[in-house]
């Protein structure tokens, strides 16, 4: 048990993630401005090494914050806002320089977006909302020596000024580093103004014509990559509009940004919120500070001596974060598998107490005999776990045959009898007197009559007799008290579904997974759990055994004439008294006089069922709004 314990404990902790050691040795892109003033963007790139995939983050909005951004503006800043992702299509490719990117979506293999993938995966990607993004993680393995094609469109981009439109947008914001990138933006029917610049890094930018620009860099180190194209006015029909007059004033603008002056008060605002973030998370260990700090970091200009003191520090601080990540992680997983044990042992300790001890000892396909003080509302306790109306006529029916009441046919109809009501338990005197109330004898037609007019009392009557079986049957204690494991059995599920659920996005998905599989399982079992006592057993696979000899009664020897009206209260109580009386008259074990008494026995059955029916309906029909007491 131990073994198994740490195996999976080892699993869960050491589960592999999509990271691995590889290079991005050539990477294109292609940028087409839309009519609409969205931007259809493909990529294409190479990778070399070990790897499972690829993963990345695109941003539409809030990028420009923190980084020279009133320097870099030319109008309201909220323009410079897209309004969303979409991410299109991801097919795995064989990368070429040679090859244009139809050819790459016309030749390369579709993948399948999923919900979650796992190390060694390939044709799926996932993908999740961020703020003011999309994060996708791409699963093709270097083993399949496969390459990596991406197909999306960022909404709203392009800003309309007044004498010319404005394409501003990071490209990259977190990406590793890149040997070759190649980027080619396309301006459909554009015949005047083109004017494109790229930030902080070093760059071959060539205008191929009015409607194409070439962008290459080598080298690409910086996570961050920006570009900024100035194209005709009204080109598209983005709905993003400015009253500025941009062709005048962007010129300065770039240059002011080729050299942040150390002096610069936004620039050392800038340093101050980077170095700050880095303190922050040598206090936290946080991988969210960390990843803030990087970003701040990065935003300070490759010369500036901080910002290399600060990714050192960084550098120094991430072993730390990851050491802590798996501490984490450790505690999770361990919660986790508490959990599972706790919840095994529940489930044990329920199978050994309730289920294991009686193995069914008690279990006979047929019985046959039924004692004379056996009681007709134990059948409906036992079998459906509720007393039916069928058990309040088998009740009737047995009083019936021991001659405590005679239900017989006069000239004006058919009438209860009090007989010999002496020596009755609880129960039975409660249901005299649901029959007769204070009279001696009583007619169907009168006791419906007092169901329709006095309907309270009738149902109180009614109700008294219910209460009194109810009291009888927990004297009898067929069933065991389980109210103690059925309320920590639902706790613990409903904890495992929290737990599973809060955990989802943390890095235990397969773990939180298997809790909430394991627990939405159990928590039926636990919220249906009960379990007959050794008594309960003893009589439950009696009635059962006796439930099928009747179904099956003409397959034995008949029985004495005089023990049939006994099997037919039971078997009214079973709600199979139609089928013992089929299987009475097929067997032709019995002369046409027995039939025919027999006949009249089950036509009185017939008409006492009826009443009964009848009298509950009309005086529900009453008074509806009473709770109806059919079941404990």
């Amino acid at each position: 048990m131990k073994k198994i314990f740490y195996f999976l404990l080892f699993f869960f902790i050491f589960a592999p993630t999509i990271k691995a050691e590889y290079e991005i040795t050539d990477y294109r892109v292609n940028i087409d401005v839309l009519e609409n003033g969205d931007l259809h963007i493909q990529e294409a790139f190479k990778m070399s090494g070990e790897y499972n995939g690829s993963e990345r983050k695109i941003y539409y909005a809030n990028n420009y914050e923190g980084y020279k951004f009133e320097n870099m503006v030319l109008a309201d800043k909220s323009l410079y806002n897209g309004s969303g992702v979409v991410l299109n299509e991801v097919r795995a490719i064989n990368f070429s320089n040679t090859l244009d990117f139809l050819e790459f979506k016309e030749n390369g293999d579709l993948f399948k977006k999923v919900n979650h993938a796992v190390k060694g995966n390939h044709g799926v990607y996932t993908s999740f909302d961020i703020e003011s993004g999309l994060e996708y993680k791409i699963y093709n393995p270097s083993k399949m020596n496969k390459d990596f094609y991406l197909d999306y469109t960022l909404k709203n981009m392009v800003i309309n000024h007044q004498d010319a439109s404005e394409l501003s947008m990071f490209l990259f914001n977190d990406i590793d580093e890149i040997n070759n990138l190649e980027i080619t933006i396309n301006i459909k029917n554009n015949k005047k103004n083109l004017k494109v610049w790229v930030h902080d890094v070093e760059s071959k930018i060539k205008i191929v014509d009015k409607e194409t620009i070439k962008i290459n860099i080598a080298n690409l180190k910086n996570n961050n990559l920006d570009l900024r194209v100035i194209f005709d006015k009204n080109i598209t029909t983005s709905n993003k509009k400015s009253d500025v007059f941009v062709l005048n004033i962007v010129d300065d603008v770039e240059k002011n940004l080729i050299n942040v002056e150390e002096g610069d008060e936004e620039y050392n605002q800038l340093k101050e919120q980077a170095y700050n973030a880095v303190i922050k998370t040598e206090n936290s260990f946080s991988r969210n500070d960390y990843n803030e700090a990087y970003k701040r970091v990065n935003l300070l200009d490759e010369k500036d001596k901080l910002k290399t003191d600060l990714l050192i520090r960084l550098m120094n601080i991430e072993p730390k974060i990851e050491r802590r990540e798996d501490i984490y992680k450790v505690i999770l997983t361990s919660i986790m598998m508490i959990w599972i044990i706790i919840i095994i042992i529940i489930t044990y300790q329920v199978y050994k107490r309730y289920d294991k001890r009686y193995e069914f000892r008690f279990k006979r396909k047929y019985f046959k005999e039924i004692a004379d003080n056996s009681n007709p509302a134990i059948i409906g306790y036992l079998i459906r776990r509720k007393v039916t109306d069928d058990d309040l006529i088998a009740s009737i029916l047995n009083l019936i045959k021991k001659k405590v009441i005679i239900f017989k046919k006069t000239n004006k109809g058919y009438i209860f009898k009090k007989n010999n009501i002496d020596n009755l338990n609880n129960s039975d005197e409660k249901l005299v007197k649901f029959i007769f109330d204070n009279k001696n004898k009583i007619s169907i037609d009168e006791f419906k009559q007092r169901a329709k007019i006095d309907y309270e009392e009738f149902l109180k009557s009614y109700s008294n007799w219910f209460n009194a079986i109810d009291r009888e049957l927990d004297k009898k204690h067929y069933y065991e008290d389980t109210l103690l494991f059925k309320i920590i059995g639902i706790i613990f599920c409903v904890f495992g579904i929290i737990l599973g659920l809060f955990l989802l996005d943390k890095d235990t998905y397969f773990s939180s997974v298997i809790i909430i599989i394991i627990a939405i399982i159990f928590l039926p079992y636990f919220v249906f759990l009960y379990k007959r006592t050794a008594l309960g057993n003893e009589e439950y696979y009696y009635l059962v055994g006796l439930k099928k000899y009747m179904k099956d009664l003409n397959q034995f020897e008949p029985l004495e004439f005089a023990e049939l009206e006994k099997y037919l209260i039971f078997a009214t109580g079973f709600g199979i008294d139609l089928k013992l009386i089929k299987n009475i008259k097929i067997s032709g074990q019995y002369k046409q006089k027995e039939l025919d008494y027999f006949d009249n026995l089950v036509n009185n059955n017939k008409i006492i069922k009826i009443t009964i029916n009848s009298a509950l309906n009309l005086a529900y029909s009453q008074k509806k709004n009473i709770n109806y007491p059919n079941e404990f």
